[in-house]
This record gives structure tokens, C-alpha cells and sequence, in this order.
């Protein structure tokens, strides 16, 4: 089962893969992740995803699917996609690679996104994300990484990844919504509430098949 996660920048994806990889057994594919760890690496492809995400752009398609493509190597059963696709060139390019069983849209308003970004820290060794306001210290509470504010996460920056998604990820609602594959789920609630709704609607979408 191929599952597609689109939202505003600190909606919460990262956290729900999280939940769906430790109660579900979901193999992860954040392209996200794919990126820092390919920028971490120093190398010319790195060096260029760094600058085309300074910017606040999306990183070229054909470098995302073969990034995704040797990840897809490892032939698990249920993937979970974070940060891709998110544009509607890149969902048609997706079919090169896999199909979409299911798209978890989660609906977020700009505002509590704003504030959920200011606030974010990221733990650099297991990738977990909290907030300054419930943590006491850049100790990872999970693994004792350190928890840093991740490079791109600046309001400058992120405004212009807020106009991008709307400009070009939004239209991926539609399109899937015409596929019968959309749910849609309030990310204004809890992580543990988001959680539980996108768990049931995968158990009634196997149910259903």
C-alpha cells in the first residue's frame, strides 16, 4: 500500500509518518530527508537541492523519483510518501515509479502553521520533531540526539514555500479527489488525534478492498 501525504509546511507530516512507521510497520519515504541527507554528504547534487530550497522552490522532479527509485529498492509492503509528490507534474511522473492507494490531505491553517514553525526542533540523529514550547532542552527525549531549528526553517523562507503549495500543491487535492484515493483530516487537532483518523481511514480503505 502506497500512501501520499500533502500539507502545509508544519502540518504535522512528519510527525504522522512517525506514528504510522512505529503502529503500522510503513516504510518512509521523505524526500525531505532523501535531500538533507544527500546535501550532508557535500557533494554538487547536495549543494545544488541546498540552493534550490533556499529559495523556496521544489527540487527538480527526475532528481526526487531516482532518489525515490532507490529507495523503492528495498521492496516493502507499505510505503508512506512525505514531501513528494507536490505538484501535479510530479504525481503524473509518480505513476512512472508506483501507484497511489490512498492521499491523506492534512488541512491546516496558515496561521497555527506559522506558529508550529517558529517553534519546531528536530532531533538531527532520529529526525523526530517538537516544539521549543514542550521541550526543556535540545536533548532529544527519544534517542539523546540534539534537537536543532532545521536550516530552512526561517518565516522568510517559509512564505515562500507557503506560496508554492498553494500555486502548486494544492491542485493535487482535485486530482486525487477525482482518483476516490482523498481523505481529508483536520491538522489543527492534536498529533495523537491526527494520528487516529488517518490509521481508520487506512484500516477501512484495506477493508474496503
Amino acid at each position: 500500500m502506497n500512501i501520499v501525504l500533502i500539507g502545509i509546511q508544519g502540518s504535522g507530516k512528519g510527525t504522522l509518518v512517525a506514528s504510522l512507521t512505529k503502529e503500522m510497520e510503513f516504510e518512509v519515504i521523505s524526500t525531505g530527508q532523501l535531500c538533507r541527507d544527500e546535501i550532508a554528504t557535500g557533494s554538487a547534487l547536495g549543494k545544488h537541492i541546498k540552493e534550490v530550497i533556499l529559495k523556496g522552490n521544489l527540487v527538480e522532479t527526475d532528481t526526487v523519483l531516482k532518489m525515490i527509485a532507490k529507495k523503492l529498492k528495498s521492496q516493502k509492503e507499505n510505503y508512506v510518501f512525505d514531501g513528494f509528490p507536490r505538484s501535479l507534474e510530479q504525481a503524473k511522473a509518480m505513476k512512472k515509479v508506483c501507484d497511489v492507494d490512498l492521499a491523506v490531505y492534512l488541512n491546516l491553517s496558515k496561521e497555527v502553521a506559522i506558529e508550529r514553525l517558529v517553534n519546531r526542533l528536530t532531533c538531527s540523529k532520529c529526525g523526530n520533531v517538537f516544539s521549543k514550547l514542550k521541550v526543556k532542552s535540545d536533548i532529544c527525549p527519544v534517542c539523546k540526539g540534539k534537537l536543532e531549528q532545521r536550516f530552512d526553517d526561517n518565516l522568510e523562507n517559509k512564505f515562500k514555500q507557503f506560496e508554492v503549495f498553494f500555486r502548486d500543491t494544492l491542485p493535487l487535492i482535485d486530482y486525487y479527489k477525482k482518483q476516490n484515493v482523498l481523505v481529508e483530516v483536520d491538522a489543527n487537532q492534536t498529533p495523537e488525534n491526527v494520528a487516529k483518523l488517518v490509521m481508520r481511514a487506512i484500516n477501512e480503505h484495506n477493508y474496503k478492498k
